[in-house]
């Protein structure tokens, strides 16, 4: 086969791969909203291996409250953190969530008041009254510091937020 064939057959198959990606994605979202959850896992992971961030919040959280799949804090955690690392704000809301309250890992305020200042940068509609309430468990230097690291996250795109 010539160079020029195979590079038209390779354009050609990853053409069609992500039109199978955008159909699982739109065919989960459907099973999704029937509450057919076990659909809709099977359809988004491949949807949420390639790179779709909103496949990733989504899964995360099936992951978190066991949804079609057993409960399972560490997948959720992974998944969560690919999308926020995207900037997906649900996401974001989610980590910090699971740090309050000790999903997967101990409770941690200073990490759930990050997360929580994450997604409301990103504009999640209940961050802010969330990261307040945390706010209350810590000291005046855990909050500049989360305030540091939510401003350095914000200004580098969410890359190396850890």
């Amino acid at each position: 086969m010539s160079l020029k064939r195979m590079g038209a057959v390779c354009i050609l198959a990853s053409g069609l791969a992500g039109a199978v990606v955008a159909g699982d994605w739109e065919d989960g979202y459907a099973d999704y909203q029937r509450r057919d959850f076990p659909a809709a896992v099977k359809k988004w992971r491949n949807v949420a291996e390639a790179g779709n961030p909103y496949a990733q919040s989504l899964l995360g959280e099936m992951y978190a409250f066991g949804q079609g799949v057993p409960l399972n804090y560490p997948e959720a955690h992974r998944l969560l953190r690919m999308a926020a690392a995207q900037g997906v704000a649900k996401a974001q809301f989610k980590l910090g969530s699971m740090y309050e309250k000790g999903h997967g890992f101990d409770k941690n305020p200073a990490m759930a008041h990050r997360w929580y200042g994450l997604a409301d940068a990103a504009g999640h509609p209940e961050a802010y009254k969330d990261r307040q309430r945390v706010a209350a468990q810590l000291d005046a230097r855990a909050i500049q510091e989360s305030n540091r690291w939510v401003e350095a996250c914000v200004k580098s795109l969410y890359k190396g937020c850890e």
